[in-house]
């Protein structure tokens, strides 16, 4: 059967910049292992499959595979396919004035998105999973497989990890210079990552340039992603721990810039907001994305 695929390049209005995606429309009849053996042949460092809604309250369900795995939330594959579902297929109505609301579902919960055009634009921002963050401690081998030097670490925000499923770890430098000769090794990262227990290691620097708040690299070796060129989830979670050391007040917009070291370079929009319940502060991401690929997969 075929079903339609697109690539888009999220987090980038311009072709071959950000990070790509798939996205598989019409996949309530895959199985995980088809799912997987598609994320599989696509090699995106995740390929997004829109479903029919699961949960109460939700208008749509999200599953995202990896080439290896299925992960639990994605951000990049996320933004990807909001706009296809608005701008290619149609499925979801987004007025000229005015906003769009709906939800998904997916394996983190049900999560929030808004939908809405400025300046002709699709602007689509959606709420990234809670997390907590405990002080760590990191080894004097992590540092040497991101080839950094004790020194450059940035001592007004420590290295934090966030207790989500992922558990990355957060870890601040001094300057632009100090993020882009880092060299992730990948094995080295892997294995001293399975020791701590966290999944991916986030470098980042703060206010590299005039108008960004941060840059940031992510090497994710148990995913089997040497470096994901820029990264929805890592980048909502970040902006909770920058607004811990940096508060600001809220609501509050920040720009991070991440990707250029690999030469995809994308710009991710995040809203930092106020609101009831257990996580009283949340972070909204979106960005611009570029559908690159329009086709059909052929699924037997």
């Amino acid at each position: 059967m075929r079903r339609p695929c697109y690539v888009v390049d999220a987090f980038s209005a311009e072709a071959f910049g950000g990070n790509p995606a798939s996205v598989v429309l019409d996949g309530a009849a895959l199985s995980p292992l088809q799912m997987q053996r598609i994320a599989a042949e696509m090699k995106h460092s995740e390929t997004a499959f829109p479903l029919p809604a699961r949960e109460p309250g939700s208008d749509f369900h999200l599953r995202w595979f990896t080439p290896a795995a299925e992960v639990r939330f994605c951000g990049h594959a996320t933004l990807a396919t909001l706009h296809v579902l608005v701008e290619e297929a149609k499925r979801i109505p987004v007025p000229e004035s005015g906003v769009a609301r709906v939800r998904f579902g997916c394996k983190a919960g049900v999560l929030r998105v808004e939908l809405s055009r400025e300046g002709g634009r699709l602007r689509a921002l959606f709420e990234t999973p809670p997390t907590r963050f405990r002080t760590q401690s990191v080894p004097g081998e992590a540092l040497a497989a991101m080839n950094v030097v004790p020194e450059a670490l940035d001592p007004r925000i420590p290295p934090h990890r966030a207790e989500s499923e992922e558990g990355n770890l957060y870890l601040c430098v001094q300057g632009r210079e100090a993020l882009a000769r880092m060299r992730p090794d990948s094995r080295a990262l892997d294995a001293l990552g399975r020791r701590l227990g966290v999944a991916g290691f986030v470098p980042f620097t703060l206010a590299p340039e005039q108008g960004v708040d941060a840059a940031l690299r992510a090497f994710f070796p148990f995913y089997g992603i040497e470096e994901d060129p820029v990264t929805g989830s890592a980048c909502g979670h970040l902006a909770l721990l920058y607004h811990r050391f940096v508060p600001g007040p809220l609501p509050r917009r920040l720009v991070f810039r991440q990707g250029d070291e690999v030469g995809r370079p994308g710009r991710v929009e995040i809203e930092i907001r106020a609101e009831e319940g257990p996580d009283p502060v949340r972070a909204y991401v979106g960005g611009a994305a570029t559908v690159m690929v329009r086709g059909e997969l052929e699924v037997v």
